[in-house]
Formats: C-alpha cells, structure tokens, sequence
C-alpha cells in the first residue's frame, strides 16, 4: 500500500510539473517585431563674418587733414559662415578730440549701402541699423563719405582721431524644420 501510494504521489506531481509546463508554454508565447531610426544627426550652424579691411588703418588713414577735405572709402562685409545673417554697425574712439566730439565742425560721415543712405552726420553718432539678410557665402558693401567741415575753425589744428567700426551680425530667427 505505501509503495501504492508513493506512486500514486509520483504520478500525480508529474501530472502536476506537466501542468505547469503546458501552462507556462501557453502564456509566454508571443511574436515580436522591431523598428529603428538610425544615424539621426542635429548639427548648429556656423555664424562668421569678416571684412576687408581688418587690419588698423585699412579702412581710412589720413594725414595733413584741412577743412573742406573729404574721402571715399568703402568695405566689403562678408558672410564666411553658413547660415544667413543680418547686421548692424556702431562706431567707437578712445581719444576725444574736437575732431570727435564736435558734432558740427568735427568729422561728418555718409554711409551708403549700393545707393541707399543708411546713416549721415557725425562720425561720432554713427549707428548703423540691421541690414538686409547676407545669404551664407553673400556679402554687402557699404560706401563710406568723410568729410571735414569747411566751417572748422583754428582749434581744429595739430589734432589727431582714431576711430573704431564694430559689425555684428545675428543670425537669422529659426525655423521650423
């Protein structure tokens, strides 16, 4: 009788394993798939401009100024980035003479852009506001006219004036994409 029921025991906990394993097969079974999006790649933009006239001097120096006296120069920016730009222009000096700081008898600018005036007056309030959109490789020409009044008087003599433009250029508002 013991060894009838120590089979019976048997037999029936491995109907029980068989269960089991019956059981777990039939709930674990189950198809997949998969789906990828690769290589994506985000890369910013390159903002560089430059000017022909980097260096001291390049762009005016002149010596032995009387009144009456003008000069034409011009400059060339230049968008060496890629991505498109506007910009605007200011100007800067760290001497003071009357040259500069006589907005009437001191040195008087008109800048052009192709045949558009953008600024006239003194040197010293020049401001240029943002240009038109300079395309990545464009570049703009601005023409600038100095001049020396003729009303400059006798205390106008012996002095000397530096001067600074500064461009900066924003990039275009994004987009979009």
């Amino acid at each position: 009788m013991r060894k009838l029921n120590l089979l019976a025991g048997m037999a029936l906990a491995g109907m029980v394993l068989l269960g089991l394993t019956a059981t777990a097969d039939k709930t674990s079974a189950n198809f997949t798939a998969t789906s990828t999006n690769p290589g994506n790649t985000f890369q910013s933009a390159t903002l560089s401009m430059s000017n022909d006239k980097p260096n001291a001097n390049d762009l005016v120096n002149i010596t032995n100024l009387v009144p009456g006296d003008t000069a034409n120069r011009a400059v060339t920016i230049s968008n060496s980035g890629n991505t498109g730009f506007t910009y605007s222009a200011s100007v800067s000096a760290s001497a003071n003479t009357l040259l500069w700081s006589d907005t009437t008898n001191g040195l008087q600018v008109t800048v052009k852009r192709g045949a558009v005036v953008v600024y006239t007056g003194a040197l010293k309030n020049m401001s240029l506001t943002s240009s038109g959109t300079i395309a990545a490789g464009g570049t703009d020409t601005l023409t600038y006219d100095f001049s020396f009044p003729s009303s400059a008087g006798n205390s106008f003599q012996n002095l000397s004036q530096d001067f600074t433009v500064t461009y900066t250029a924003t990039q275009l508002a994004g987009a979009a994409r």
